[in-house]
Formats: C-alpha cells, sequence, structure tokens
C-alpha cells in the first residue's frame, strides 16, 4: 500500500527531525537490513579460505583416524593379531583331526623303529 503525498511529506520529516536530534540511532535505522560485516568477511576471498581451512581440517581427521587403523600383513609377514582370522572347528573334526595326526605320529615312530 503506497502511501499519500501528505503522509510522505510527514515521514520525511520526522526522518529529519530524528537524525538531528539522534545521528547515532539514524545512522543504525539507515543502516537496518545491510549486512552487518560488509568488506573482509562477506567477500569471495574470506569464504574461500574458510572452505580450504575446513576442507584441511576434515582431511587431517580423516587421516587421523585411518591411522588408527592396523595396516594388512605384506605377503610373507605375519597379520596383527587383531586382523587375524579365528578359525573355529567342530568337536567332530577336532577329534579326527587329532586321530590322524596320532595315526601319522605312531606310523613315523613305527618306521624310525629298526626291524628285529
Amino acid at each position: 500500500m503506497a502511501l499519500s503525498v501528505e503522509e510522505q511529506r510527514i515521514l520525511d520529516g520526522m526522518e529529519r527531525r530524528l537524525a538531528g536530534d539522534d545521528p547515532r540511532l539514524a545512522t543504525r535505522l539507515a543502516a537496518f537490513g545491510q549486512p552487518r560485516l560488509p568488506g573482509v568477511a562477506g567477500s569471495g576471498r574470506a569464504r574461500a579460505v574458510f572452505v580450504l581451512l575446513s576442507l584441511a581440517l576434515a582431511a587431517l581427521v580423516t587421516l587421523m583416524i585411518y591411522q588408527m587403523r592396523p595396516l594388512p600383513a605384506a605377503p610373507g609377514r605375519p597379520a596383527h593379531p587383531a586382523q587375524r582370522a579365528r578359525v573355529v572347528t567342530s568337536p567332530s573334526s577336532s577329534a579326527a583331526a587329532s586321530s590322524a595326526a596320532a595315526s601319522s605320529a605312531a606310523a613315523r615312530s613305527a618306521s624310525a623303529r629298526p626291524a628285529p
């Protein structure tokens, strides 16, 4: 809704009196709606620096987390204890393995004895 000519004239007079009575308040009201930190903080350069610093911080945190993980074992070297696979055998397979080991040990000891 537009102001009438008379209302606009009254409003302009109020503005002039306010600027005369309290220039500091008039300056604040004139700056209303404008960015608070013009210049350096609002520039594209400051934003680019902020983004680059944020990316560097994220990369640093990522590298620190990566360094805490154990490395995989190289070929020919034993794995880290936390990475070794745990082999669980059933009782029947462990009994069969122990009986096979006992029979092979008995066969070796029998072949190692000299014949009478």
